[in-house]
């Protein structure tokens, strides 16, 4: 119990910081593609892994690592700045993007590691 809580928590440093990396890199003024990135990226091999891994491996690498790359919040807020400063068009482009991306990324990874 206890090896898997510190793997659990350094993989949650490790994506976090990754995440971090990635969105300071490329998101800009004109479209998160960072936190676009990190989302579907993170589904992917969520998905991969999912098919993969069961038990304690799964939480660690799925809920751990994963959950600590990828970001709703901070997809949800870059939409709802959007909304209220008037970028609609940006907003949905977002949104869908995020959406049917990682879904389809999410499908693929589990497809190719099944």
């Amino acid at each position: 119990m206890i090896a898997t809580a510190a793997a659990f928590t350094a993989v949650c440093v490790l994506g976090a910081w990754g995440r971090t990396g990635v969105i300071a890199t490329l998101d800009r003024p004109a479209f998160p593609a960072g936190t676009l990135l990190v989302n579907c990226l993170g589904s992917a091999a969520a998905g991969a892994l999912h098919v993969r891994l069961d038990g304690a491996a799964s939480t660690v690498a799925v809920v751990g690592a994963l959950g600590a790359l990828t970001t709703f919040s901070t997809f949800s807020t870059q939409i709802a700045d959007d909304l209220h400063e008037r970028r609609r068009w940006r907003a949905l482009a977002n949104g869908v993007a995020t959406v049917t991306g990682c879904v389809a990324a999410a499908t693929l990874g589990a497809a190719l590691a099944g």
